[in-house]
């Protein structure tokens, strides 16, 4: 995958798979310690302890259409590339959350990419689902909760494409404000 934020919105494609009906993103660009870290954490079915030691090989997948499952694999050697790791934990009926890490200047690190687009296609798509964003650089931080954001709307649906566009513009503009990579 060419950036991160195609390896979010696969991610996040298994939380919903999973049955997630909240799903929270935290990137924290650590400058100091010269890292970036990415958690993702659902509250969907959760996987066995099996499951988890299984879920990063390629040919090991839960789905029925198809015999591979490469996102993790695939996002869990992104990390290795960059000098970090990924790890995952997971409870049945609780949930999981994946914590990686990438050397924040390592030259195979894909770039954010388009982190509003994939946050509106997931809302669009899952509007019933609620999804926390959260980028943290040193002491700054962004926050973007569609449960908020439902409150504030009352009566107008989030999947209208006036909100929508609206929501792309202040997830561009927070990004920006804190001058992320």
């Amino acid at each position: 995958m060419k950036d991160l934020s195609l390896y979010l919105l696969d991610l996040a494609q298994n939380s919903l798979r999973a049955g997630a009906t909240l799903i929270k993103f935290h990137l924290k660009e650590l400058v100091a310690e010269g890292r970036l870290v990415i958690e993702i954490e659902d509250n969907g079915k959760g996987m066995t302890s099996v499951e988890v030691q299984q879920v990063v090989d390629p040919f090991f997948t839960t789905q029925t259409t198809r015999k591979v499952g490469l996102g993790l694999s695939l996002f869990a050697a992104a990390a290795q590339r960059c000098d970090g790791e990924l790890s995952i934990t997971s409870q049945p009926g609780k949930g999981t959350k994946l914590t990686a890490s990438f050397l924040l200047h390592h030259w195979d690190r894909p770039p954010l990419g388009d982190i509003a687009g994939t946050l509106i296609v997931l809302i669009a798509g899952n509007p019933k689902v609620d999804f926390i964003f959260c980028y943290l650089k040193e002491e700054t931080e962004y926050i973007f909760d569609t449960m908020k954001i439902k409150e504030q709307l009352q009566d107008v649906p989030i999947w209208n494409p006036t909100v929508l566009a609206f929501l792309e513009e202040d997830i561009k503009k927070g990004l920006s404000e804190l001058e992320v990579f």
